[in-house]
């Protein structure tokens, strides 16, 4: 299914499938191929969103989103993002716990929580390392065509899964879950 890219300039490109080589961007479409400047792509996420007053609004009512932007802005992740993860992992059940042994907020593996040397039962621990965790599988799939879902999917399913499978892994639940992270995120972000 082919993608759009965004250019600084306002023009949109479909492409099948992109890399980066340096400073270039090498995109392909059937049998073209284009090559940009990566000054020329506008990103695709804000690393710094500025913080607005519905965020801080809801910051004041509820410590979990209090936990989210501050975290969200210490790692340069959206917060939206964040909080969509939040809702989709434990509905904001602090107290949260999967059959896989996955705990807290951000649903954090003891394992992941331990190299991250955070308390998962510590709810601003568990957002703060999850939102940390987040931030490395972002930067670790960044370059790579669907970035954002692969970084998710790592999240629910481990980067090893996903460097495995060279993508997605065909877990239903994983494919469900970033399906619904991704929707969810999109809503946070427009309204």
């Amino acid at each position: 299914m082919p993608q759009v890219l965004l250019l600084k300039n306002g023009s949109k490109i479909n492409y099948d499938t992109l890399s980066k080589e340096g400073d270039m961007v090498i995109l392909r479409s059937g049998g073209s191929t284009v090559f940009l400047s990566a000054s020329e792509v506008q990103p695709a996420e804000d690393p710094k969103p500025a913080k607005d007053a519905a965020w801080e609004a809801k910051a004041a009512q509820n410590k979990a989103f209090r936990w989210i932007g501050e975290s969200a802005d210490k790692h340069n992740v959206r917060p939206e993002l964040v909080q969509a993860i939040v809702e989709v992992e434990s509905a904001f059940k602090t107290d949260a716990r999967s059959h896989a042994g996955a705990i807290g907020l951000m649903q954090l593996m003891p394992q992941t929580a331990r190299h991250l040397r955070a308390n998962p039962h510590d709810p601003e621990q568990n957002v703060e390392a999850g939102t940390r965790y987040l931030d490395m599988l972002l930067k670790k799939y960044e370059s790579r065509p669907n970035g954002l879902a692969l970084a998710l999917a790592a999240y629910n399913a481990g980067p090893g899964a996903v460097d495995r499978w060279r993508g997605i892994p065909p877990y239903k639940e994983t494919r469900d879950y970033v399906r619904k992270v991704i929707r969810r995120y999109k809503q946070l972000v427009q309204n």
